[in-house]
């Protein structure tokens, strides 16, 4: 065999390696909650608060394609820190919501999955009891008796003020 052909076999062999080679993927939990993760081409892992893990990963894989789905994505979201090999999660801004039911009836209030359903009193007082909503831009919906009711909102600073009713 000559020189070239041998030279060509072992580049293609170290080439090959170098494409398969797994590479350390670093996943670390920096919110407040306990994160869920599926990647692609490994089993599913919990990050608990401030913990961080290890995993090898194909060199070849595209970064943005690593994250198969996490949970829960509507109150953590991620960033790739160094595209290759460092995926963090962070909590998602939050923002208050203060209801004034002028409908005269109680009900629960929805986000679209941004927030947890709330449910409101039939007084037409304002209420704000540690209710929040992880989205800038939330589709609010009410219901009370099983129907839909007339939902308007303003945001100031980090509240949306949310009136139901006439």
């Amino acid at each position: 065999m000559s020189k070239i052909a041998v030279f060509a076999v072992i580049s293609i062999f170290l080439l090959s390696c170098t494409l398969s080679y797994p590479n350390d993927t670093v996943l670390t939990n920096h919110s407040s909650r306990t994160v869920t993760v599926n990647l692609y081409g490994a089993n599913r892992i919990t990050l608990s608060p401030s913990e961080s893990v290890s995993i090898e990963t194909r060199r070849d894989m595209n970064p943005r394609e690593r994250i198969q789905s996490f949970s829960p994505d509507r109150r953590v979201r991620f960033v790739y820190t160094n595209p290759a090999l460092t995926l963090e999660f962070f909590d998602r801004n939050r923002y208050e919501v203060r209801i004034l039911n002028l409908s005269g009836q109680a009900g629960t209030l929805s986000a679209d999955g941004w927030m947890d359903s709330t449910s409101f009193g039939a007084q037409n007082t304002e209420q704000a009891m540690g209710r929040f909503v992880y989205t800038r831009q939330p589709v609010f919906a009410a219901r009370a008796g099983g129907f839909y009711l007339p939902v308007l909102y303003s945001k100031e600073a980090n509240v949306f003020f949310v009136t139901i009713g006439n």
